[in-house]
Formats: structure tokens, C-alpha cells, sequence
């Protein structure tokens, strides 16, 4: 082969080698796969059906019964060793009534017999008119009203008549001091509830409230607030003050914690959905509903409403299923 045909044969040689080859330099095609496909959960809602009931919007006070009218019983004179209490709680006593008394030593025998001598003083002066026996009658008579003070002031008298609320635990012998209280009287026809509250409290006088003391409730009416106890200056300037109107707890209730309670609003067999339903955007209140398994939002207006419940005036009827998350 001479030397041009070797360079005609050239170029097919190369194309032939390059045809045979061509694996080496492209890989084969790998097969397309399809694109994966994700199942999408159904959503699931928790929902709240709306159902009519009465709702009320209220304000609730806590106090105590306590009597309007109660009379502390204390020695006021001395010190002295206790003879004896004669009442105990829950007893009637009559004003007057002896209550409680101190053990008096010789003052009881000692006013005795002062009492005999002021009246052979005054037989002597009525017999000589003289200044002297005028003196003596004085002096004696002088020393019958210490005897009868001392006497009188280990001696406690009912000032009241009334039911017996109160009596200090104590023992025949123990010391008692003046002004320490030893018996309350009461008068339990004029039993009320006393509770301490901050400003007004949402109340203003002759508000009509109920009161539920022990699981009974009672009709009542305010007659008191902070507003009028700063005016009188009675020294409760952070209390309002309850009288019941028709019966009242008994005396076995006093003590007892009384729940005030002032209704400020009402609705009878209304819409009602829980507050934590419901959605703000500025003035505007809506919530959302499952409708045809799709959520959808509605526009709501609301009426009267308590710590957790509102009043539904439209946008919903009863039994629609509001999402609650």
C-alpha cells in the first residue's frame, strides 16, 4: 500500500475505531423514574357545637355572717382572779343578767355589814339631827359605795338582751384583766354578711343581691358600701355590707363564709360558645366553623359574657361546629 493510500484509509480507520469505542466514552442512560407521590392526611378538627343555655354576667364577693348589733361583756374595773362564766354560746340572756364574776375575796361580806352600819348611822341622825352623827352617816355612807364598786366591778351584767355568740375559754382561778372580752352578745335577728373588698366592688347601695351561705341561698340587699362608710367614718372604709330581705341563715350560721352575689346582666335559652373560640382582627369578632369539612370564618356579634362563655347574637346557629383548634 503506498503511501497515499494509506493516508484515503486514514480517517475511516479513526471512525471506525471511534464507532467500536464509543461505550467507553458514554455511559449508558440510567431509565427515568416516576416522581414519588405523597398521600395528604385529612385535617381533623377539633370542634365545639353550639347549643343554647342561660349565661349570666355576675359579681361575686366572699364575707362572713356577723350580727349588725353585738355587745362586748369585759371586767372594766381590776384585775382579778375568774369565780365563773354562767352563759355559754348559743344561750339567751335578758339585759341585767349576771354573765360572769370574779372570786371578791371579803368585799361581799365587808358591804354586808357597811350596809348595817349606814343604817344605824342614819337611825342616830334621825334620833339627834347632829352635825356629828351628820358626818359620821356621810363618811359611812362613803364607804359603802367603795365597798358596792369594788363589788360591782367583779361582777359582768348582760348590757343587752341577745343570744350569747362568743365565750372566752377560761377555768375558775385563771386571771382575767380589764376590757378582755369575755362574752359577745348578739342580736340574731339582725344577722348580715361582711366582706372586704377593693374600691366599690362592683357594688353601690340598695343593689339587690342573693347570698348563699351552706349551700342555701338568701335574698338580700346592699346597704352599706365603702363609699358610705367614708362618709360616716365608722372605721370600714374597705367593706360592703349585706342585710337579708325575707329569712335569713340562723344563729348556727354565724361565722360562716356568705357568698354575695350581684347580677349585672342575664340571657335565658341563649347561643352560647366558650371565649377561647373566638378571633379578633381590630374592632371585628369572628370565629371558624366546619362546614362541608371545610373551614370556613364568620363574622360574629356577642352579648352578655362571664369569666369563660359569651353570648352569641348572630352569625352562628345552634349546632353549628365551631373549631376550637
Amino acid at each position: 500500500m503506498n503511501k497515499i493510500q494509506k493516508k484515503i484509509l486514514m480517517p475511516f480507520v479513526l471512525a471506525a475505531a471511534l464507532s467500536f469505542s464509543g461505550c467507553y466514552f458514554f455511559p449508558n442512560e440510567e431509565p427515568v423514574l416516576e416522581p414519588p407521590t405523597l398521600d395528604v392526611e385529612k385535617v381533623v378538627y377539633s370542634t365545639y357545637t353550639v347549643g343554647r343555655k342561660d349565661i349570666e354576667s355576675a359579681v361575686i364577693q366572699s364575707g362572713y355572717v356577723i350580727s349588725a348589733s353585738e355587745t362586748d361583756c369585759y371586767f372594766n374595773k381590776y384585775s382579778g382572779q375568774l369565780k365563773n362564766i354562767y352563759v355559754n354560746p348559743g344561750d339567751f340572756v335578758e339585759e341585767g343578767q349576771l354573765v360572769a364574776e370574779m372570786n371578791n375575796g371579803t368585799i361581799e361580806y365587808q358591804l354586808k355589814v357597811q350596809q348595817k352600819k349606814v343604817e344605824l348611822a342614819q337611825l342616830n341622825y334621825n334620833n339627834s339631827h347632829s352635825a356629828v352623827d351628820k358626818l359620821q352617816l356621810d363618811i359611812e355612807q362613803s364607804t359603802l359605795e367603795s365597798y358596792q364598786d369594788q363589788y360591782d366591778g367583779g361582777r359582768i351584767y348582760a348590757p343587752v338582751s341577745g343570744q350569747v355568740s362568743f365565750v372566752k375559754t377560761l377555768n375558775p382561778g385563771d386571771m382575767v384583766d380589764p376590757y378582755d372580752v369575755l362574752v359577745k352578745i348578739i342580736d340574731p335577728d339582725k344577722l348580715c354578711v361582711r366582706a372586704e373588698v377593693t374600691g366599690s366592688g362592683g357594688f353601690s347601695a340598695d343593689d339587690p343581691v342573693t347570698v348563699e351561705v351552706n349551700g342555701d341561698i338568701y335574698e338580700g340587699v346592699v346597704v352599706r358600701t365603702p363609699k358610705e362608710e367614708l362618709e360616716e367614718g365608722d372605721g370600714f372604709s374597705d367593706a360592703v355590707f349585706v342585710e337579708f330581705t325575707k329569712e335569713s341563715p340562723g344563729f348556727g350560721c354565724l361565722g360562716s363564709i356568705g357568698n354575695i352575689k350581684k347580677v349585672k346582666a342575664s340571657s335565658l335559652n341563649t347561643l352560647v360558645i366558650p371565649k377561647y373560640v373566638i378571633k379578633t382582627d381590630g374592632d371585628r369578632q369572628y370565629v371558624q366553623i366546619l362546614k362541608n369539612d371545610e373551614k370556613t370564618e364568620v363574622d360574629i356579634t356577642t352579648g352578655v359574657s362571664n369569666a369563660v362563655e359569651i353570648e352569641v347574637l348572630s352569625g352562628l346557629s345552634e349546632g353549628d361546629k365551631v373549631i376550637s383548634r
